[in-house]
């Protein structure tokens, strides 16, 4: 779009001042309009971006299962085929696994911490949590087949993962599903996010099963409930599998000094002396 073009129409008068006004006023139109034209064409060149608006600012909660302490080693429970999956050449540590089992399908079990992520698009202060953690009738996908087998890593040959203490123990999701407010303050804004932890106990089902946490916030002077991760707040737990006189198969990631792996299979009342055959 041109403002100023040839044979627009107008001319100068130097001895009045009407045309110089008129031609002023269209000048000022049409460079408006320009802008306005210019960017409409800046907003449609980048599609991708989402059109501010209030939600997008608003605070946001995340909850995933912890990555806390896993790279001293850990467990989870998976089915035959992930347990027999390589992980990429750069998961090189005990966290780096922990997260790539968790995303190919590992369930946790037993006493797990979870961390709870705030963002927010402007800043603000979260000034207590609500949390509560609750049983969901969600039927676990059966196409990924039963989590049977354990999985373990160890940062190095006879290392000893650690595991939360019981007495720190938030929330039982088989037992009193009581919320609890927690009342440290979070500051968040634009790339600056808060997080902490609540562990879950996870025992007291057979097999795998689903729950949810539910998170309100205190901000602003008010209260709401916050979706989780967008309303996809669904997970997925289960027993450990071992107990009286039975050990589940189980298959070991070593990370150092080279990563290697063990797959030991099931048995039922093993004798201190029996040998299982183990197969790297």
């Amino acid at each position: 779009m041109e403002c100023a073009r040839p044979g627009f129409g107008y001319k100068l008068d130097r001895g009045g001042g009407g045309p110089v006004k008129a031609r002023t006023t269209v000048i000022v139109v049409c460079c408006a309009a320009a802008l306005v034209a210019g960017l409409l064409l800046l907003r449609r060149s980048d599609p991708d971006s989402p059109p501010p608006s209030e939600a997008t600012a608003e605070p946001q909660v995340h909850v995933t299962v912890s990555d806390r302490d896993t790279g001293q080693g850990w467990f989870l429970m998976v089915s035959e085929e992930i347990a027999h999956r390589t992980p990429p050449d750069d998961v090189a540590d005990c966290r780096a696994l922990h997260a790539w089992a968790l995303r190919e399908g590992a369930l946790p079990v037993g006493d797990t911490a979870h961390t709870i992520t705030f963002s927010a698009g402007r800043h603000t202060t979260i000034e207590s949590t609500y949390v509560r953690v609750v049983p969901d009738p969600t039927p676990y996908p059966a196409a990924g087949g039963a989590p049977v087998v354990r999985l373990r890593c160890l940062p190095e040959a006879g290392a000893t993962p650690p595991f939360p203490d019981p007495e720190d123990v938030d929330f039982r999701v088989n037992g009193d599903a009581r919320p609890v407010t927690f009342d440290e303050r979070h500051h968040v804004g634009p790339g600056s996010d808060a997080a902490f932890d609540v562990v879950v106990d996870l025992t007291g089902t057979t097999g795998p099963f689903a729950y949810r946490v539910e998170v309100g916030i205190a901000e602003g002077g008010g209260f709401r409930m916050v979706p989780v991760n967008g309303g996809d707040d669904v997970f997925f737990a289960t027993e450990d599998g071992g107990g009286m006189g039975y050990w589940p198969a189980t298959t070991t990631w070593t990370m150092n000094p080279t990563r290697t792996s063990t797959h030991c299979p099931a048995a039922s009342d093993p004798g201190p002396d029996q040998q299982v055959g183990c197969a790297n």
